[in-house]
């Protein structure tokens, strides 16, 4: 069978956004493929970030692995897929996001065949594992902004695209709600380095149907890369990060951890003023004056920060209090994403009759309650103790995943969507990367200095509580002093 070539192009008016607004649609059947393939493709994207979750007390009584050292584990994944976000776009308007959308299944395969053999080195496979899951990761960060473009130039209707989003915002929430379990059951037969293999599988198979069936699609006038933008933004992510875990493994005054967050925060400078100076910047600064685009912003890193930092410390007490292996880990975490998987198509209703932000701030606020009603786990809670609690966590994470790519979208104008979704969703990335750090960190410094395992879960938990109400009181600033319609004509 050949493989379609002919282009879909934008016409002038719109070429600045991979994520047009006006457009011829496409035929139905193709569609169909299209949303599937960025629903899947969001799906393999997810999957790995819980998966390895459940499984890091294994990889540490395999590997002799350190707290830190699985900090990075998880983080060597979370953090290219957030840097390579800001840029993926970008990639796609210039060589084709078909193209950007296989090679980024291309890379989350190699990232699985090389945790697999990871596995077989003995104690120094948590180090190879780091290298294999930043190349995982890295496919991740092409995919995701990729798979939201495909949506906006299959489903141009900006009303009708909410539906669709909310498919790709229930593909996010299944993949978290499955790996637990793909790598509970891998686990109770097979070492740990399989765990990578359902991802990977996904993967060659979603990249060959997509070579196979999927249009090439570009919108390559006046976009270039923004160099300068993106690697200052990759270091200031990376340093940050690295300081955090460095800060909590070793002292907030050790070396590492001081080198860590100054870098950082000379690198987040710098990359305000190469933003600012840019002709053609990654992420226009001018897109945070709106009310509305700046609380998605802080949402999105908020609500995967809680998500993934949440589910992080619990694998860690579960594994380490509870003594429950991967796959009883992963049946408490199901509570979670399984609520969520649920709930989101009726959220993706929804938004087509309330206004995104309204449902994105009652997700904050619903968040905060599930964090605190979790400061109540104890040492001994039981399984439904646990789920009720993990159930309410899972409605707000449908909330607000669902609701925050399409509040950033709309509170830009049309032709800047695309770097909309691409700061967006490199921001909730970063709060997925910052999750584990920052709490992790909480978590480990409070056992360090003698505070029981279930003492040290609730005050990390009450650091994400604080958060999650700061973002929450923006949301509602949003909702009470609406900003201008920026696509209004």
């Amino acid at each position: 069978m050949s493989t379609p070539t002919s282009d879909i192009t934008v016409p002038k008016a719109e070429t600045s956004s991979s994520l047009p607004a006006r457009q011829t649609p496409a035929p139905g059947g193709q569609v169909g493929i299209t949303i599937a393939l960025a629903v899947l493709g969001v799906f393999v994207t997810y999957v790995p970030i819980t998966g390895v979750s459940v499984s890091l007390d294994t990889i540490a009584r395999a590997t002799g692995a350190s707290p830190s050292q699985l900090q990075w584990v998880s983080d060597g994944y979370i953090i290219p897929m957030a840097a390579a976000v800001l840029s993926a776009g970008v990639f796609g308007d210039l060589h084709g996001r078909r193209r950007v959308f296989s090679i980024g299944m291309v890379l989350t395969v190699l990232g699985a065949i090389i945790a697999g053999f990871a596995s077989l080195l003995g104690d120094s496979a948590v180090f190879v594992l780091w290298g294999a899951q930043a190349v995982a990761g890295l496919g991740a960060g092409l995919l995701l902004p990729t798979t939201l473009a495909l949506i906006a130039v299959a489903v141009p209707n900006p009303v009708e695209r909410g539906k669709y989003i909310g498919f790709w915002a229930t593909g996010i929430v299944v993949g978290l709600a499955v790996g637990p379990l793909f790598s509970g059951a891998i686990l109770s037969f097979a070492g740990w380095g399989w765990i990578f293999v359902p991802s990977g599988v996904l993967a060659a198979a979603a990249g060959l149907f997509a070579h196979v069936k999927l249009p090439e699609s570009k919108s390559p006038a006046g976009r270039h890369l923004d160099w300068p933008g993106q690697i200052t933004a990759t270091i200031a992510i990376a340093a940050s990060i690295y300081g955090v875990i460095e800060g909590g493994a070793q002292g907030w005054g050790s070396l590492a951890a001081v080198v860590g967050l100054v870098i950082g925060g000379i690198s987040l400078i710098a990359f305000v003023v190469v933003e600012s100076r840019s002709t053609a910047p990654i992420m226009d600064l001018g897109l945070f004056r709106s009310v509305s685009f700046s609380a998605a912003g802080l949402a999105a890193l908020v609500a995967l920060f809680s998500v993934v930092g949440t589910m992080f410390l619990l694998s860690l007490f579960l594994g380490a209090v509870q003594h429950l292996d991967a796959l009883g880990i992963g049946v408490r975490l199901l509570f979670v994403s399984g609520v969520a998987t649920v709930v989101s198509p009726i959220v993706g209703m929804l938004l087509a009759k309330v206004k995104p932000i309204l449902l994105l701030t009652a997700g904050l606020i619903l968040n905060a309650g599930a964090v605190l009603l979790l400061t109540g786990v104890e040492d001994d809670t039981s399984l439904g103790q646990f789920a009720w609690r993990l159930a309410v966590f899972g409605v707000s994470l449908s909330l607000m995943l669902t609701s925050v790519s399409l509040v950033a979208i709309n509170s830009a104008p049309w032709s800047q969507a695309s770097m909309a979704s691409a700061a967006n969703t490199a921001l909730r990335q970063t709060g997925g990367a910052l999750g584990p750090a920052i709490l992790g960190a909480v978590y480990i410094s409070d056992i360090g200095s003698g505070a029981a395992p279930a003492a040290a879960l609730h005050s990390a938990l009450v650091v994400n509580l604080v958060l999650i109400l700061v973002s929450a009181v923006v949301s509602v600033i949003a909702v009470v002093i609406p900003g201008k319609d920026p696509n209004a004509r």
